[in-house]
């Protein structure tokens, strides 16, 4: 997959592998990382500064045509991790 000038969604941004590979794909030459997580923002592992960060509720219909829009590839990292 051909990742430079892409606009990518990750799903689940704000656990440990999901913020790395935020980063990953930036220096991969994304042009645009929408970075998605039902956690608060203060909550991620880590945040990157270039992507646009958002709260969504992917269970939810809405919340994931959302994070979907206008993007060329999704990244699905989203689990319940039943509390952790």
């Amino acid at each position: 997959m051909h990742i430079r000038g892409a606009h990518a969604l990750v799903c689940g941004a704000g656990g440990f592998i999901g913020g790395h590979l935020v980063n990953t794909l930036f220096e991969q030459g994304a042009e645009s990382v929408r970075a998605v997580d039902v956690k608060p923002l203060d909550e991620w592992y880590q945040t990157n500064p270039e992507a646009e960060s958002r709260v969504l509720d992917l269970q939810e219909k809405n919340a994931c045509l959302q994070a979907a829009d206008g993007i060329d590839a999704v990244f699905q990292l989203a689990a319940d991790m039943g509390g952790f």
